[in-house]
C-alpha cells in the first residue's frame, strides 16, 4: 500500500472518529431532550388522572409529599373507596390532542380500571422510575399500600426520531470520511512529488551504483529538509568511494615497495651477493617502515577513533620533544581528554616530519584563542612548503613534486585525522622567517 493510499485512509478515518464521537455527543443530548419531553407529558398525563381521582377539576395538586412507611399517600380519602362510593364519570383519556396515552389502576395485582386500552405487552410494576420498553414509556405512582396508578405514553415516534439521527450521523460521517479520503488523496499527489523523486533517484542509484544522481529540490518544510540531506549524503558517499579507491590503490602501491624490496634483497642473499648482516639490515628496515605503514593505515581506516580518558597533554608533549631531542614550550600541565596513542602518533609524525627537513624543530603547548581549544604547535626552520603543496599536504599518500626524501605521504594524513577524532583540525603555515608551522588544535571542553 503506497503512502498516498495510507495518508487518504487515515484522514479519513481521523474524519470519521471525529465526526462520529461529535454524532454520539449530540445524540446523547437529544435523546435526553427528547425522553425528558417524553417524561414531562407522562407526569402530566398522570397528575391529570390523579386530579379526577381527587375529584377536583384543573391541575392536580399531586400528591402531598409526605413520606411514611407506605411512601407518597392521597390528600384526599382512600381512591378505592371513591372509586365504589361516588358514580361521576372520569373521562377515558384526559391528555393532550395528538399523545396517545394509557393508564391502569392497579390494586394487589388486580385492575380496578383503565384509562384507554392499556398495552398487554407492559408488565406490571410499581416502580416510580420512568422505562423503556416496547415503544411504550411507563412509570407508576403509588397511591396507597399495594394499590399504584401505571401510566404509559407511546414512544415511537421518539424512537424514530432517535433512529433517524442515527442514521444521519453515521451517512454523514461516511460520506464526509469519503470526501475527505477523495481531498487527500488529491491534494496529496503534490506534496508528495518529492518524495516519489527521492524513491526513483534512491532506485536508480541502488540499481546502477551512480552515485552522481541528484534529487531536485521541490517541495518545502520536512521534504525538501529530506531531498537536500539525501543529496548530501550522495555526495559525501561519492567521496568516499572517490578517496576509497584512491587509497586502496595507493596503499597497494605502498605496502608492494617494501615487499619488493625484501624479495630482491632475500635473493640477493641467496645468489650470495650480499652478507646476512646486509641482509638483516634491509629487512629490519622495510619491516620498520612497513609497520609504520600498517599503523597509519589503520589509524586512518578508523577514522582517528579511540578511547578517550583523561591525560596530561603538557607531560605527553615534554615527553615526545625529550624522546626527539628538540626543546618544549609551554605549560607543565594540561589535563583534557583524549586517547594517549593517538595523540603521541600525531605529533612523532609532526616532528618526524620537521627532522626530515631541518635540524631545528621545537614543541609548544598554549590555549587557544577560543577557550574550549588548546594548540600543540611543532615548528622548524626548514625550506618549508609552496602554498600548493600547504592546500594539499594532508592528502593520503600525498607527496609534494620533487622530493626524495623517504616516506609514504600519511603523516600528516593521520594528523589531521587525529585532531579531527579529538574535535579539532590541523592548521598548516609558512613559519617565519622559514619554515613550517603545523599546528594541532584540540579540543579540551565540549561546546556550551
Amino acid at each position: 500500500m503506497s503512502l498516498r493510499v495510507r495518508l487518504a485512509l487515515f484522514i479519513a478515518l481521523a474524519i470519521a472518529l471525529a465526526l462520529l464521537v461529535q454524532g454520539f455527543l449530540g445524540y446523547a443530548s437529544f435523546e435526553r431532550l427528547q425522553m425528558g419531553s417524553l417524561e414531562r407529558e407522562l407526569d402530566a398525563y398522570l397528575g391529570r388522572i390523579v386530579g379526577q381521582l381527587e375529584g377536583r377539576r384543573g391541575p392536580s395538586r399531586w400528591l402531598r409529599r409526605e413520606r411514611d412507611g407506605d411512601g407518597p399517600r392521597f390528600t384526599s380519602p382512600n381512591p378505592l373507596e371513591r372509586l365504589r362510593l361516588e358514580d361521576r364519570d372520569v373521562p377515558m383519556n384526559p391528555t393532550q390532542a395528538g399523545t396517545i396515552a394509557h393508564a391502569r389502576l392497579v390494586h394487589s395485582g388486580t385492575v380496578l380500571r383503565e384509562w384507554g386500552r392499556f398495552p398487554d405487552e407492559l408488565p406490571f410494576s410499581s416502580s416510580p422510575v420512568p422505562r423503556l420498553e416496547q415503544n411504550w414509556l411507563f412509570r407508576s405512582v403509588r397511591l396507597g399500600p399495594e394499590m399504584y396508578l401505571q401510566g404509559a405514553v407511546e414512544a415511537s415516534q421518539v424512537r424514530a426520531s432517535l433512529a433517524g439521527y442515527r442514521q444521519t450521523v453515521l451517512l454523514t460521517a461516511l460520506v464526509v470520511a469519503l470526501l475527505g479520503a477523495l481531498a487527500a488523496w488529491l491534494l496529496s499527489g503534490p506534496a508528495l512529488r518529492p518524495l516519489r523523486h527521492l524513491l526513483e533517484a534512491t532506485r536508480r542509484v541502488a540499481d546502477s551504483g551512480d552515485l552522481s544522481l541528484r534529487v531536485p529540490p521541490e517541495g518545502s518544510g520536512e521534504l525538501r529538509h529530506l531531498s537536500q540531506t539525501f543529496n548530501q549524503m550522495l555526495e559525501r558517499l561519492s567521496a568516499f568511494r572517490q578517496r576509497e579507491t584512491e587509497f586502496t590503490r595507493n596503499a597497494a602501491h605502498e605496502l608492494r615497495t617494501p615487499l619488493t624490496a625484501l624479495q630482491l634483497q632475500l635473493d640477493a642473499h641467496r645468489q650470495g651477493l650480499s652478507t646476512p648482516e646486509e641482509t638483516l639490515s634491509v629487512v629490519q628496515e622495510e619491516v620498520e617502515r612497513m609497520t609504520h605503514l600498517s599503523e597509519s593505515l589503520l589509524t586512518l581506516a578508523r577514522e582517528g577513533r579511540g578511547q578517550r580518558v583523561g591525560l596530561d597533554l603538557a607531560q605527553l608533549a615534554q615527553a615526545a620533544a625529550r624522546n626527539a631531542g628538540v626543546p618544549y614550550q609551554g605549560p607543565q600541565g594540561l589535563q583534557i581528554m583524549g586517547d594517549p596513542f593517538l595523540l603521541e602518533q600525531a605529533l612523532e609524525n609532526l616532528l618526524s616530519n620537521a627532522q626530515k627537513y631541518a635540524s631545528g624543530a621545537r614543541v609548544e603547548l598554549e590555549p587557544a584563542t577560543d577557550p574550549t581549544f588548546v594548540v600543540l604547535r611543532v615548528r622548524d626552520t626548514g625550506p618549508g612548503m609552496p602554498p600548493e603543496v600547504l592546500k594539499r599536504a594532508a592528502e593520503p599518500f600525498y607527496r609534494a613534486p620533487g622530493v626524495r626524501v623517504p616516506g609514504n605521504g600519511l603523516g600528516l594524513s593521520v594528523v589531521a585525522q587525529v585532531a579531527r577524532a579529538h574535535g579539532g583540525r590541523l592548521v598548516l603555515a609558512p613559519n617565519q622567517p622559514q619554515g613550517l608551522c603545523a599546528e594541532l588544535w584540540l579540543r579540551v571542553a565540549e561546546p556550551g
